[in-house]
């Protein structure tokens, strides 16, 4: 019965067709066009949505901060957050006598952002005292000159072909420079997705990205200290975040006779009221597969920190510390200073730019590794032993550490080493610092 009702739209349908084929051709072809060479002919990065981001900091295109490189390329492995590691670019590695010899096998399709296949020759670490050789397209062998633990760690850096050509999710479009410093980057996704363009501010200092941030050039400030003046500013949200992977600590210089005896390190750590969150018990980050929670705390304790000093019938031997720190943890020093007072030691505060050699105590945030190994930190040979330290039992955990596999072993040896540090007390631990970001809502 509905036939012919059908079959009445099916000739009106063809009439209309007929009627208006060649507008309807039309319309198909530029539709087709428009898909074709609209992305040709206008750049579509352009037209992306863009986040603007305030960075404070030096960088050059070889040393940019993890949290970019990492946008751009990988390395052979991928830290994690407690400092193991995962594959990367390579798939599977191989240790020959016992850590001196590691062998990569690269995965197969993986392609740099120019198009071009990567390859085990690409791969350009050039780490001194380290031989490499190619074995075949897919495999490169480092030689060391002896075991080297943490050698996985280390080849986690993002690698690249010149000009910052990588692998990760973003390529580089653009490059501001002064000299080799970087004023600009931006960066945009490496493939078609629906992800924003980063563009990169970089700024010398925190007033002078909070500066940015108010005239508009970025949206968003990372790392800053002091947020205290854009707290007022019009539709700007400031959040927190703790920065587990470093610390605060004051470094005593322990060849100066003033600080060369450990009671008199312990005695100060002692008067220190602690008070901040969350505090830093030791050089190693909590997230760490190696840290130590049960080593000495140094609760403030006044009466303990006198007896130590011989307060007690005692002479007093120290009368004035000179300590030096940054502009930033100025407040800090202050209520160093405060404590130290009810010891009856005077304390001068000397504000640096940069750590010296030459001083008595230090007040400085120190980058924590990503791998436990710390011996660049604290070894008696090691120029970066900001207390030129000097431990024998301290020395020999270290070069163990980093020559042993066995991440339980390696683990009993790294903690250890934290419950001698702290009792040795070289530094005295005092909080992970917080850090705030800002951005307009």
């Amino acid at each position: 019965m509905r036939l012919p009702k059908f079959r009445f739209y099916i000739r009106l349908l063809y009439a209309f067709l007929r009627k208006h084929q060649r507008i309807i051709i039309l319309s198909l072809a530029m539709t087709i066009l428009f898909v074709i060479l609209v992305p040709k002919i206008i750049d579509v990065d352009l037209v992306r949505p863009r986040q603007k981001i305030g960075l404070v900091g030096r960088y050059q295109p070889t040393n940019l901060p993890y949290e970019i490189a990492s946008l751009i390329s990988y390395g052979l492995t991928i830290p994690l957050p407690d400092g193991s590691i995962e594959p990367g670019l390579a798939q599977s590695w191989e240790v020959r006598e016992n850590g001196r010899i590691y062998i990569f096998t690269i995965k197969k399709g993986v392609f740099w952002h120019d198009g071009t296949k990567v390859v085990a020759k690409d791969i350009n670490y050039n780490f001194s005292d380290v031989s490499a050789t190619i074995l075949d397209e897919q495999r490169i062998k480092f030689e060391l000159k002896e075991p080297f633990s943490p050698f996985p760690v280390v080849v986690s850096r993002p690698v690249f072909k010149k000009g910052l050509v990588g692998l990760g999710d973003y390529r580089v479009r653009s490059i501001k420079k002064s000299g080799q410093i970087i004023h600009k980057l931006v960066l945009v996704p490496a493939k078609e997705e629906a992800k924003p363009n980063l563009i990169f501010h970089f700024y010398p200092n925190e007033e002078a990205a909070k500066t940015g941030y108010k005239l508009g050039e970025v949206d968003y400030l990372e790392d800053i200290f002091f947020p205290n003046e854009l707290e007022g500013w019009g539709n700007t949200h400031i959040e927190s975040s703790i920065k587990y992977d470093r610390y605060t600590a004051i470094f005593f210089n322990t060849q100066t006779e003033k600080f060369a005896d450990k009671p008199v390190r312990q005695a100060l750590a002692y008067a220190i009221d602690k008070k901040w969150q969350p505090r830093a018990l030791s050089s190693f980050s909590p997230d760490s597969w190696a840290y130590n929670s049960m080593v000495k705390a140094y609760d403030q304790d006044l009466k303990n920190a006198k007896n130590l000093l011989g307060q007690n019938g005692g002479q007093v031997t120290i009368e004035k510390i000179n300590l030096a720190t940054v502009p930033s943890l100025l407040g800090i020093a202050e209520q160093i200073k405060a404590d130290w007072q009810k010891l009856g030691i005077e304390t001068e505060i000397q504000l640096i730019h940069s750590p010296s050699e030459e001083f008595e105590a230090l007040l400085v945030s120190q980058q924590i590794p990503r791998d436990a190994d710390q011996y660049v930190l604290w070894h008696s040979t090691q120029v970066t032993n900001l207390s030129k330290y000097k431990s024998p039992k301290l020395d020999k955990l270290l070069e163990d550490g980093r020559k042993t596999l066995n991440q339980d072993e390696r683990k009993k040896i790294y903690q250890d080493f934290q419950r001698f540090l702290v009792e040795d007390s070289p530094a005295i631990f005092l909080f992970h610092p917080t850090v705030y970001s800002i951005s307009r809502k």
